[in-house]
């Protein structure tokens, strides 16, 4: 487990520094470095805002770097994280600790590349999953009440979509199903962590729209 965050960046650096693609395509992408957000007080976070992976702009922040809560606060993509918080603060009186992070760490815009370039052949699934390798740990170092996944791919990438392939009779799609697995609870309409043990009850809503977390925020950490 990571101590801080010189030790997450060289898991990180590890990795990127140990790819060479054969496609020009994803080469190019690995060149950009990559990126992440750290909070000094992650491990206190109540909720996880968890993402697909860093956007590119191709403008600014070239090479490796790290970002925290405080410096994502005024731009767009952040602000409904924020406004979550204080509106829970000023109706109901409820104070929570917000942490984000992503799954993976490489910086590209458009999402659809990571099944054409990365989930398409075994260097690209490889990659993937040293990625996912961190992940595991940043979840057992934060421990949320409550992850709030913004992209139905992320479902994949944690194994909910794992299946028998009719062709070869073999399992595909595990991704992080063996380590990590859910229950759909019908009362509160969402699915529930019962593995592992560190995050059981843990909360996850897959959902794009994040002013209708402002409730389940209220039924769940107060």
């Amino acid at each position: 487990m990571y101590k801080n965050v010189e030790e997450l960046k060289s898991k990180y650096k590890i990795i990127f520094d140990n790819i060479n693609h054969s496609n020009p395509e994803v080469n190019e992408i690995l060149s950009r470095g990559f990126a992440f957000q750290y909070d000094e007080d992650e491990k206190e976070a109540d909720v996880l805002f968890l993402g697909m992976n860093p956007s590119f702009t191709g403008q600014k922040q070239v090479g490796s770097y790290e970002w925290t809560r405080e410096w994502t606060r005024g731009k767009d993509y952040f602000k409904p994280f924020f406004t979550i918080e204080e509106d829970l603060k000023v109706e109901y009186s409820l104070d929570i600790k917000w942490t984000h992070y992503d799954l993976f760490a490489f910086r590209e815009t458009k999402q659809a590349n990571i099944k054409r370039l990365l989930m398409s052949n075994e260097e690209g699934r490889v990659f993937l999953f040293q990625q996912l390798e961190v992940l595991k740990e940043r979840l057992l170092q934060t421990q949320p009440k409550v992850i709030i996944a913004s992209n139905a791919l992320i479902r994949t990438f944690l194994g909910m979509k794992r299946k028998v392939d009719e062709k070869t009779q073999t399992e595909v799609g595990i991704w992080l199903g063996d380590w990590i697995k859910f229950d759909f609870d019908k009362t509160i309409g969402t699915y529930v962590v019962n593995q592992p043990k560190e995050l059981k009850g843990t909360k996850i809503f897959f959902t794009s729209i994040f002013f209708s977390f402002t409730y389940f925020s209220f039924m769940y950490l107060i």
